[in-house]
């Protein structure tokens, strides 16, 4: 289990307007962090059609089967429990930075 792994989780129970369900998740735990029993994770949606990609998300066009969106403002930590299999891995390079980019202007971190 490495940060930028893919896994499908279920996310329920959840209290509001939390994402719930069984869906993919994007782990950005770091490696080391990920030799616990916990996950940092983003929840991923499918999209729908016509739907409006806000500056706190990142469409994800060709990762998974369906054109999905990594939803970067629902961060949370699960139990790996929850975690059911691996899907895929982002590898590409560009896909991860725009990842960590939407990361840092989320809590407003600014590079020198």
């Amino acid at each position: 289990m490495k940060q930028y792994d893919i896994y499908l989780a279920n996310l329920s129970p959840t209290i509001g307007r939390e994402q719930f369900g069984t869906r993919p998740v994007l782990i950005i735990s770091n490696d080391y962090e990920n030799l616990l029993d916990i996950v940092t994770i983003i929840p991923i949606t499918s999209r729908k059609e016509n739907r409006k990609i806000y500056p706190n998300e990142l469409f994800l066009s060709n990762e998974l089967e369906k054109p999905s969106i990594l939803l970067c403002q629902q961060i949370r930590t699960i139990s790996k429990i929850r975690l059911i299999k691996k899907l895929t891995s982002i590898e590409n390079i560009e896909i991860r930075n725009k990842i960590n980019e939407i990361l840092c202007r989320r809590f407003e971190y600014m590079r020198f």
